[in-house]
């Protein structure tokens, strides 16, 4: 889950659950913060369990062109075809005409930084939406949009919710993998479990490679000896195992872990240039004879510190974690 200062997403549906009559019409709110909208972000509704579930419905795909001066390009799918919209892209809530019992569910509102695809340019919120009277649900709910800690030290990340929970799953994503055919895999990117507890039994079972975290008593994730590579977006799932409707009852909300470096200082190290381990586009000069630490920028966009030659090249060139060369 390593990311190096990217655009950082957040997304807030401003209400958890609503009842509306069938036959009526219904807005479902959505708002975001983006540190970077130089490039439009991708807004999408999904209604399903969870945004990446397999049978999640895609209702909605909006982006502005990179030129706003060609307008804006929108899609709906399926039989919200014709009776939703979105009339803002900035403020993306979106209006569903004509609903029926079968409207009723879950409908995420996501919104993805355009190119990288990155863990913390992506983010979603989730609420309920109940037909003709109020059904049981669950929410939950960001008790904060981030967590920093310094490599080495430990942390938690919280858990909240509301409703008749006994299951309660951590995950971190989404992960994207570009050679997938599946459209949902592709775009919405997969999540991978963390660890999941059990409320009837307070039984917590971890899986493989989360070696240093654990659910504790109160459904928080924590995070010991934290590791650069622990950077990433965790989201708290909670659910009723036993559900009348799995997707009333299943809803997850995201917080972005950040683990930080101890700060670089030229003092002790020989003259030369070194990587800056919090950010790719990044690094650190020491001269000869000269107290100062200089933190200089690669200059342009796509540029990345190429630790093992000594300068600047584009990604593509540079082998991981900052480029992509598979040699």
């Amino acid at each position: 889950g390593e990311y190096n200062g990217g655009i950082v997403t957040t997304v807030t549906v401003n209400s958890y659950a609503r009842t509306v009559a069938s036959g009526s019409h219904t807005t479902l709110p959505c708002s975001f913060t983006m540190s970077d909208q130089s490039q439009p972000p991708i807004i999408y509704w999904i209604k399903g369990i969870s945004v990446d579930d397999p049978d999640a419905e895609v209702i909605f795909k909006g982006f502005k062109y990179w030129n706003e001066t060609l307008g804006e390009n929108r899609q709906f799918f399926g039989d919200y075809e014709g009776r939703a919209t979105v009339a803002d892209l900035e403020q993306p809530s979106i209006q569903i005409n004509d609903l029926t019992a079968n409207d009723e569910g879950r409908y995420w509102c996501m919104v993805a930084e355009w190119s990288g695809r990155q863990q913390e340019g992506t983010d979603a919120d989730g609420m309920a939406l109940m037909i003709d009277g109020s059904k049981s649900y669950v929410i939950s709910y960001q008790t904060g949009a981030s967590v920093a800690v310094d490599v080495g030290d430990s942390t938690l990340i919280e858990c909240s919710y509301t409703g008749s929970v006994n299951v309660v799953t951590w995950y971190e994503g989404p992960f994207h993998l570009p050679d997938s055919e599946n459209f949902t895999h592709t775009e919405i990117g997969t999540y991978t479990k963390v660890g999941t507890r059990y409320l009837s039994t307070s039984t917590v079972v971890m899986e493989p490679g989360f070696n240093n975290m654990g659910i504790n008593y109160y459904d928080s994730l924590i995070i010991s000896a934290a590791t650069k590579e622990n950077s990433g977006r965790y989201w708290c799932e909670v659910s009723r195992s036993s559900a009348a409707n799995p997707e009333l009852q299943t809803d997850r909300s995201s917080t972005l872990l950040s683990v930080n470096s101890p700060p670089f200082e030229c003092e002790g190290n020989a003259p030369g240039l070194y990587p800056d381990p919090d950010d790719c586009s990044m690094y650190y000069e020491c001269v000869s004879g000269n107290p100062i630490t200089y933190h200089r920028s690669c200059g342009y966009d796509g540029l990345v510190f190429d630790e093992a030659n000594g300068y600047c090249d584009w990604a593509a060139n540079v082998a991981p974690p900052c480029g992509t060369a598979s040699n």
